[in-house]
């Protein structure tokens, strides 16, 4: 650790970051000793003003992530402890932790952190991350994910890897093999990897890198010579089909049987054309034997949570006595049955990560077939039942405008929670291709002053800013891409028996610009 000269002054108001359990308090008490300062404990109110000089501590489980960033910002000094990693609740409360003081050096503030051991593995993987490998991503070497017959690195990989009657031996198939070292050698991979090469264009977090950041945690990762050690799939990708219960408008026929089954019926017309085979595998593949805390298995959809495959994998997996590994679903909250409810609950390590795309109305317009309230107190349940939530949004054309109001909420009732953003690929609902700007500009401006902008999931920081640096350097609307918007979104008001001006009336007053 870094000399303690600097924050040991008898007037000094020191703030120390550590795990969540009594040995932070034990460490600055015995620091608070050697430098003869007084230890005034837990700070756990983040409207807390220290008003007396000593040492305070807190951590990213006391205090929610944002609002812990103002409260450090009081102190004179911020200093990490050097807890070891296992010694931590959870991976990614020390990673939060890392996040959260890289970001107070930034601002200016005085931090005593760089020296730690326990974040020498994190700086540099980040170092590689960020700047000195913009190919390399972890996928390759722990992702598993089957599309069909083909076998990819991702679910956004519009090409193949290779196909599941020539795969090989993970660790040594020839095809995966030539991917990961032209990774390993910085080569780009655009056919693979396009989309996170343009959320980084952008100036967004992207996949690669917070995955990367994530999982070389999860698997305590040393450096780039520790993957030679990786013998097996870590992370099962799944999407078992487009069942669905609701019909999002930004969503296709491949991902949802309920908007294939709509198209047909009212032949709806989309402005390009669009995915129609559902992306299918099985569960068949995943080494049930072999699942532990540091393997991931994660189920998109459609819905999973009605989904029999995924009822039935479950069941597969508590028959075996293996549930202690990290399951996550992506799910719209609309409904839980009870079977299902009380299948997972012998998952220790579950998350569902909730596709919520705007507050009340807006989200339940552009999510149709989702009710708000219902959304939400599925949401509270999940929690309550001791499972872990996260928040998936996709800023578009229809929440651009409004999406302070999630965050404001998000605040409100899930100050913990971390907010994944996904941005909308598609260009006629872009959230970058919007008329009025200022309402754009005035919308992420109020994001940024809530505690979950801040957030410690994906993209979440990097992705309002992106958006409002665009629209604040006079950006040109697309009209083309505007009005293919209104001609499509017409067709699903229409059979939806739906008006958007009785939802997002900013929207419809944008329509005067293709009049």
């Amino acid at each position: 650790m870094d000399s303690f000269t600097s924050y040991a002054a008898s007037n000094a108001q020191v703030l120390f970051l550590g795990n969540n359990d009594e040995s932070t308090d034990q460490q600055v008490s015995k620091l608070a000793q050697q430098h003869n300062a007084i230890n005034h404990g837990l700070v756990s109110d983040s409207a807390f003003d220290p008003k007396t000089p000593g040492y305070y501590h807190t951590t990213v489980v006391d205090i929610p992530w944002g609002d812990l960033l103002l409260l450090a910002q009081k102190f004179d000094s911020i200093v990490m402890l050097d807890q070891p990693q296992n010694l931590w609740s959870h991976w990614k409360c020390l990673q939060a932790t890392f996040k959260l003081m890289s970001k107070l050096e930034e601002i200016g503030k005085h931090t005593v952190y760089r020296d730690n051991k326990n974040i020498k593995k994190i700086l540099y993987w980040s170092d590689l991350v960020y700047k000195q490998n913009k190919s390399f991503c972890i996928y390759p070497w722990i992702n598993f994910f089957e599309d069909g017959k083909k076998l990819k690195l991702c679910s956004r990989d519009q090409d193949a890897v290779t196909t599941t009657d020539q795969f090989q031996d993970w660790a040594t198939d020839p095809d995966y093999t030539k991917i990961r070292n032209s990774m390993l050698q910085g080569d780009k991979l655009p056919k693979h990897c396009a989309t996170c090469y343009s959320y980084e264009d952008k100036g967004i977090e992207s996949y690669r890198q917070f995955e990367t950041m994530d999982w070389v945690m999860q698997l305590d990762l040393e450096s780039v010579q520790d993957l030679d050690q990786i013998q097996r799939p870590h992370f099962y990708e799944v999407h078992i089909g487009n069942h669905c219960n609701i019909k999002c408008r930004s969503c296709q026929p491949g991902f949802s049987d309920s908007i294939e089954r709509e198209f047909k019926k009212f032949k709806i017309v989309p402005p390009v054309p669009v995915t129609w085979t559902p992306r299918t595998a099985d569960t068949s593949r995943i080494d049930i034997d072999h699942l532990d805390n540091k393997t991931s298995v994660y189920f998109q959809g459609g819905e999973p949570s009605i989904m029999p495959e995924v009822l039935d994998f479950m069941k597969q997996c508590i028959a075996k006595n293996q549930t202690d590994f990290n399951l996550t679903m992506c799910t719209n909250g609309v409904k839980f049955s009870d079977e299902f409810l009380e299948t997972v609950s012998h998952f220790p390590r579950t998350n569902f990560s909730f596709s919520i795309d705007g507050f009340a109305k807006v989200n339940d317009y552009w999510r149709s077939g989702s009710r708000w309230e219902k959304v939400i107190e599925n949401a509270h349940l999940i929690q309550s039942q001791g499972h872990f939530v996260s928040i998936n949004t996709v800023p578009g054309i229809y929440n651009v405008t409004n999406l302070h109001l999630l965050f404001e909420f998000l605040d409100r009732e899930f100050p913990f929670t971390n907010i994944y953003l996904q941005i909308n690929y598609l260009p006629w609902q872009s959230a970058f291709n919007h008329p009025l700007k200022h309402l754009v500009i005035e919308s992420m401006l109020k994001c940024m002053q809530t505690s979950v902008y801040h957030s410690n999931g994906k993209s979440c920081k990097s992705g309002i800013d992106s958006i409002y640096n665009h629209y604040t350097n006079n950006p040109v609307c697309d009209l083309k891409n505007l009005k293919d918007f209104f001609d499509y979104n017409d067709q699903l008001d229409r059979v939806r028996g739906t008006k958007l001006a009785d939802f997002i009336p900013e929207l419809e007053a944008a329509r005067t610009f293709i009049a």
